[in-house]
């Protein structure tokens, strides 16, 4: 995913501008925009520019937001998430910055690595192209596809069910955040129907949602008390289904997160990349391409810690984690499998692609600055590479992966090995 940044000020060579070339390491593409160009400014908002963030300073802040509101009262296109960069961190300040409508502020001096990772995130936010995926339980055919239809095109994926036997294969298959049920539909009772979804663990966390016309209150606790979460009350206008719906669509997808994502770099955990790994083996088989397994390891880093702190040595994985995310392709899949390692699976990629790609980001990662006060330190990885295809199972394949990293290691480190089989 290429995120693109547009730095505004009024100087090519001042504070906001002289990020382009840190930001850049992380695989940004920047971009200086004088805050004084309105031309300039007209087509950051209307998409021309095709902006994933906007950076500038606390000065240009009114200028830029005014043409975001102007762009909003048009009913264009969404505006890129704002980032504002100010050496008064005060509270006053801040709620200032934060009523104007600005995504974040940060202080300066800058920590660049936070920057990197609060402009990633923003980014990913905001590109998702679809705000959820919503399953619709009702026996109530041409309803049910009324509401697909007001949900796909406000952007949310939506799937209509009115036969609830086959709930338990379409909740499989198509995989929602939220699923929006009928308390009754047909001869099955919807209390019932949530109750059963709650017999697999898998979906204990699932957001289950009814539709009904019962407005008692007494009533509606009693049918939430059996398994679903909340009510929404016939007629449901579809401006309230819309913005009901994307409201705990998101929700749904931050709980799934903190569930199944690493909580320091936001990466797959150890268990859910290796099943990816295994996923991968599959497609490999059933389509015949020829994919990659990789793991990275950060060098010397217990003497980080040792020597700048805990705090760093996270700052440091943080870092690492963002820039492969920025120079992955969306399709990999990138885990953090403990400490310091990193696990990432390259779906149709040959293991010399892969060995040409992380050398890149090896020597990209080699050139971030970490400052600690007045003093900088540099960090390098090594990384192992396997073969998917060329294992029976995906721990093989891994296994291999470790083989080669270890061999990495041996040679002396910074740099990238590929598995060879010992003859």
């Amino acid at each position: 995913m290429q995120i693109r940044i547009l730095l505004v000020d009024d100087d090519a060579g001042g504070q906001v501008a002289s990020l382009a070339t840190e930001l850049g390491r992380y695989g940004f593409v920047c971009q200086f925009v004088d805050q004084h160009d309105e031309t300039a400014l007209e087509g950051i908002f209307s998409g021309i520019t095709g902006a994933s963030s906007i950076l500038c300073r606390d000065s240009a802040m009114p200028v830029v937001m005014q043409h975001a509101r102007k762009q909003e009262n048009e009913g264009s296109r969404r505006s890129p998430p704002v980032v504002v960069i100010g050496a008064n961190d005060s509270f006053d300040n801040e709620y200032r910055i934060a009523k104007a409508g600005a995504s974040a502020f940060f202080a300066a001096p800058v920590n660049v690595p936070e920057l990197a990772e609060r402009v990633e995130l923003l980014a990913i936010e905001r590109s998702s192209g679809v705000n959820g995926r919503v399953l619709i339980v009702e026996d109530d055919a041409e309803l049910a596809e009324h509401y697909c239809l007001v949900l796909s095109a406000a952007g949310i994926e939506a799937k209509s069910l009115t036969d609830p036997r086959r709930l338990m294969a379409e909740l499989s298959s198509f995989q929602p955040d939220i699923v929006l049920m009928d308390v009754q539909i047909g001869d099955y009772s919807g209390v019932t129907l949530a109750r059963l979804i709650r017999f697999e663990s898998r979906w204990l966390s699932l957001p289950i949602i009814y539709l009904s016309s019962e407005d008692d209150r007494g009533d509606q606790l009693e049918a939430l008390s059996k398994g679903a979460d909340e009510f929404l009350v016939k007629p449901v206008s579809d401006d309230y289904l819309v913005r009901s719906a994307r409201i705990r669509c998101y929700r749904a997808r931050q709980l799934s997160d903190l569930m199944n994502r690493d909580s320091l770099t936001g990466l797959l955990k150890h268990s859910l990349i290796k099943q990816e790994l295994e996923k991968e083996l599959a497609r490999c088989r059933r389509f015949g391409h020829l994919s990659s397994v990789a793991m990275i390891d950060l060098d010397y880093f217990k003497q980080v810690n040792d020597t700048w702190g805990h705090r760093y040595g996270d700052i440091v994985i943080r870092a690492l984690a963002n820039l492969l995310r920025n120079r992955l392709r969306e399709t990999d899949m990138i885990g953090r499998y403990g400490g310091e390692e990193f696990m990432v699976v390259l779906p149709d990629c040959s293991v010399q692609a892969a060995a040409d790609l992380l050398k890149s980001i090896g020597e990209s990662f080699s050139e971030l600055v970490f400052a600690v006060g007045e003093k900088n330190f540099h960090v390098t990885l090594s990384a192992g590479i396997a073969g998917v295809n060329d294992f029976p199972s995906g721990a093989e394949a891994l296994e291999a992966a470790d083989q080669a990293l270890y061999q990495c290691k041996h040679e002396g480190r910074n740099g990238v090995a590929i598995y060879s089989a010992k003859k």
